[in-house]
């Protein structure tokens, strides 16, 4: 039995020497009056030392064109809740300062930083997230730095960096160069997750309609989510105001999200079926045929993505975790599989079509703090490559995908009974995909999903933040 521990030492590793790092440009725009001495002033202080140190360019001004934008936000203190204490920014800070500064746009990253007296790390995971994700909206960041105060006015206690998809690792110590490397981290990786192509009619709509793939796929949603493994969507509502609701939507088309993914490959149309994006309203626990996007298992110049729109329809963007399955799709084996007597593709070494070695998979949003590796192989984090997590949809989630998938002895080891591998993602859940092997069940996602809940132990409540 394999165990999952969020209290692992922290990791220790020179950023610098990992293949992807860059030196990064850094606008920080400190609005702390100078004579007031704060735990945020404090810690911004070190943090810009150490951008500095590392060989990064810490600027005062810019015009949008950074890669890290940092801004101050303010919480005020009280008795209530910190989540009801967050203010309502409108318009949100990152276009308030846009105009204020005269950014000619708004960088990649901008991160609000926040002074609180809690502990963020003392919050259990659905409401540090629910915290997190409060705030993004109603300040206008897509990171929120909370610098949590000390025992006096300018200590700092610790920092907790807030990430969309749920990521909220604190640091104790050596903390303005743990938050440096996160954030330069999220800098490096570039976003991925628009680069697709839609090819027009690539289907026969004949042949999409007989698919038994998108079924499979809703069954699969619908299990996953009585389980657990899917959580409900959550609309933008549930965090801000109707009105800034509405400007979201209007000007930066979001409505909400939803969490998760599923995919597999269907032998008939020699393509991936994935779920469409969380950000069009759909609910991958209740899926039907049109929120279900066909692709070509294949990345054109290693980042692009091909959609493959049945006859006479315009699919939805596909679930942003695509691009790093197609990633493992190129990178696996080739098996063959042939079709048994009621139509159900098999494993079969003579069988009439050849097929990438996953057959499906799932991107669930929770933690496992045990599983069978004599049924499920786990593949651990390459924490010396990829030290620091980030979200998906980038060219180093698809790299990770790619070299954890090499480091699977099941994919590799032709002698490797296990038809299902998984692998945890740094701070926001896991993948696990099934491999056309002997043994596997004639249905998609059944013996995989049968694993969750006997051979591997896992809650949606409390995911590893590892140091």
């Amino acid at each position: 039995m394999t165990k999952s521990s969020s209290a692992d030492p922290a990791i220790t590793v020179d950023l610098t020497a990992c293949s992807w790092w860059r030196p990064c440009t850094v606008h920080l725009i400190d609005d702390v009056p100078d004579g007031q001495q704060t735990a945020t002033k404090a810690f911004l202080a070190h943090l810009t030392a150490s951008f500095e140190f590392q060989g990064h360019n810490v600027v005062e001004s810019s015009h949008g064109d950074v890669d890290l934008l940092l801004m101050c936000a303010r919480i005020p203190d009280g008795p209530e809740p910190l989540r009801d204490r967050i203010p309502e920014q409108y318009p949100p800070l990152s276009a308030a300062l846009r105009q204020r500064h005269r950014l000619r746009r708004t960088p990649r990253h901008v991160v609000a930083v926040v002074e609180v007296p809690e502990l963020i790390s003392a919050l259990p995971h659905p409401e540090a997230i629910a915290t997190a994700r409060t705030a993004m909206g109603r300040l206008g960041a897509a990171k929120i730095l909370f610098v949590s105060r000390g025992a006096t006015t300018d200590r700092v206690a610790e920092v907790t960096l807030c990430t969309m998809e749920g990521g909220h690792p604190t640091e104790r110590r050596d903390m303005a160069d743990r938050v440096r490397d996160r954030l330069v981290t999220a800098a490096c990786a570039t976003e991925v997750a628009e680069h697709y192509d839609i090819v027009r009619d690539a289907l026969p709509a004949e042949a999409w309609d007989a698919s038994p793939t998108p079924s499979a796929l809703a069954r699969a949603g619908r299990r996953m989510g009585r389980s657990g493994l899917l959580a409900p969507p959550q609309r933008l509502t549930d965090f801000v105001s109707a009105e800034l609701a509405e400007m979201y939507e209007l000007y930066m088309g979001v409505r909400g999200y939803s969490e998760g993914m599923l995919f597999a490959y269907d032998p008939e149309l020699d393509c991936l079926v994935v779920t469409g994006s969380g950000s069009w309203d759909v609910d991958k626990r209740d899926l039907t045929r049109d929120q279900l996007v066909a692709v070509e298992p294949r990345l054109v110049d290693g980042q692009r993505l091909r959609v493959l729109a049945p006859q006479g329809r315009l699919p939805l963007q596909p679930s942003v975790e695509t691009w790093e399955v197609c990633a493992l799709m190129e990178a696996v084996p080739k098996v063959r599989v042939g079709q048994d007597a009621a139509g159900r593709w098999r494993p079969d070494p003579h069988g009439e079509r050849e097929v990438p070695l996953i057959r499906a998979g799932i991107h669930a949003h929770v933690g496992v703090t045990a599983s069978d590796d004599s049924v499920i192989e786990t593949v651990e984090p390459d924490r010396e490559e990829f030290p620091y997590g980030f979200g998906c949809g980038t060219d180093l989630t698809v790299r990770v995908a790619r070299t954890t998938i090499a480091r699977s002895a099941a994919v590799r080891d032709a002698h490797d009974s296990r038809c299902y591998v998984r692998w945890p993602l740094l701070y926001h859940g896991e993948m696990a995909v099934e491999l056309w092997k002997p043994g596997v069940p004639p249905e998609p996602f059944t013996g995989l999903l049968d694993l969750y809940g006997t051979a591997v132990t896992y809650t949606p409540d409390d995911v590893p933040q590892p140091a």
